[in-house]
């Protein structure tokens, strides 16, 4: 199979704590990346851009969120390994929406 590139982006739930734990989640989606087989080339992503607005409230935990962090990340992978990687990402607490993207 040919390896595709992707693009993901994906909001870090505000209430986590400071800088360090925003880090510790990049970490730990840049990781499930890795684990599932895919590449993510030095310089490849954007994170967390700081606290943004998001354009309509997301309920997470029982409250409604209106802000959030931004990460951008590009990799890449085989197709079949981004079930693997979605199911990780969607087990994470921290993330409160995400938007995978092949980028032709």
């Amino acid at each position: 199979m040919r390896v595709r590139n992707y693009e993901l982006m994906y909001i870090i739930d505000p209430t986590i704590g400071g800088d360090e734990d925003y880090a510790a989640v990049v970490e730990r989606v840049n990781k499930a990346i890795v684990n599932a087989g895919g590449t993510i080339s030095e310089g490849e992503w954007l994170g967390p851009t700081g606290r943004r607005k998001l354009a309509y409230p997301i309920r997470h935990h029982g409250q409604d969120l209106t802000e959030g962090f931004y990460v951008l990340t590009r990799f890449q992978a085989q197709p079949h390994q981004i079930a693997t990687f979605e199911r990780d990402l969607k087990l994470n607490e921290d993330v409160i929406r995400y938007l995978l993207t092949v980028v032709e």
